[in-house]
């Protein structure tokens, strides 16, 4: 094989490629350890290297209910109400988009999430376990209602009997979701 063709396959593997988007998750993710008590300086860091590096997605935290998590005890990011995200982001001018994890039966979607013409979110990103996707599916039809892209993270996947993941898989294709992500935090992918 002479050089030319080795290059064009190499060119296949690494090239750029639009359709795989990259999203950033360290504030909701880091959050879990500090409950969410990030300073407005470091999200607005995080959210400026984000945009410099040309990361498609930025997720901000949760939607968490404020009547299952006390305020007082969690920082802005657990709740994202809309008025914290534009102290960061004001109406968001870079091409960078913005989400949310709202996780099943731990939000007050139908209340806590605005129709997208009044938000500077651009994803709700369903978080549940395969248990819950009935009610995860509810959560994506409203948020596809308002206006937003949507994905469903199905949690603890290595847990699930093959079955049942097929089955919960397949309700989810009948569903207006738009991406569906398999999470493993036990380290079996």
């Amino acid at each position: 094989m002479g050089p030319e063709k080795k290059e064009a396959k190499k060119g296949k593997w690494v090239a750029y490629r639009p359709e795989i988007k990259v999203l950033d998750c360290t504030i909701r993710d880091g959050g879990l350890i500090n409950n969410h008590r990030f300073t407005d300086e470091f999200v607005r860091a995080v959210y400026e290297a984000n945009v410099a590096a040309g990361v498609d997605y930025m997720e901000f935290g949760y939607k968490g209910s404020k009547r299952i998590f006390d305020s007082k005890e969690f920082g802005d990011w657990k709740f994202c109400d809309e008025d914290a995200i534009r102290r960061i982001v004001g109406d968001n001018p870079a091409e960078m988009k913005l989400s949310v994890m709202a996780d099943a039966e731990r939000c007050d979607y139908k209340d806590d999430i605005l129709p997208k013409s009044e938000s500077v979110i651009d994803m709700i990103r369903v978080a549940c376990y395969i248990h819950q996707i009935p009610i995860a599916i509810e959560m994506v039809e409203d948020a596809n209602t308002k206006g937003y892209e949507t994905c469903c993270n199905i949690m603890a996947a290595s847990t699930v009997h093959e079955n049942d993941l097929r089955e919960g898989l397949e309700a989810l294709a009948d569903s207006p979701v738009d991406v569906v992500y398999l999470v493993d935090s036990f380290g079996s992918f």
